[in-house]
């Protein structure tokens, strides 16, 4: 059997019961609740990471975990809501297939997304962000679609000429 027969993900689309679906991404009720009304964004085709994920289908499942965080507000009476994305096993991915969870929050909820933050040394801050600053200089290019293979059509040039009947035409004053 084959990573994508066995994905909870997977058998959940495939289940139905979802809270909005179109052409790429679902939302549906989370099956491990951390509170009324988590959801989670899911892209229909079998993603692992975020990073396999193309940019205009990742783009998409923001937009709507902004829109069900509204619609979370105004139905549920949140006072907020965690977006929260577990990318590979080290962030607490349990299941091999991206998704973005929504979860309602309220005061005093009992929910703790605390960590404690780490010290480090000047040299270490300063040699990350040179790093992360040398790489960021690559991002920007946004794949909006998916990629198409376009011929380009050859566009005859008209002459510029006192010969040619239509340029005669259009400069002629009635």
């Amino acid at each position: 059997m084959n990573a994508v027969a066995e994905c909870d993900y997977c058998k959940l689309i495939e289940r139905g019961n979802l809270i909005f679906d179109d052409k790429n991404v679902v939302v549906a009720i989370s099956p491990s609740q951390a509170g009324l009304g988590h959801v989670l964004v899911i892209p229909k085709e079998h993603f692992t990471i975020l990073e396999q994920i193309p940019d205009f289908i990742a783009g998409h499942m923001f937009s709507i975990a902004n829109n069900i965080s509204t619609a979370i507000f105004e139905t549920l009476r949140a006072h907020g809501t965690n977006i929260i994305i577990e990318n590979g096993v080290s962030a607490g991915q349990r299941i091999a297939h991206f998704a973005i969870n929504v979860v309602p929050r309220s005061e005093n909820d009992g929910l703790g997304f605390n960590w404690l933050p780490k010290r480090l040394s000047d040299d270490e801050m300063s040699t990350s962000e040179l790093q992360l600053k040398e790489h960021a200089k690559n991002i920007g290019a946004f794949e909006k679609e998916k990629k198409t293979i376009t011929f380009d059509e050859k566009q005859e040039s008209i002459p510029d000429s006192d010969e040619d009947y239509t340029l005669r035409q259009l400069r002629r004053i009635p």
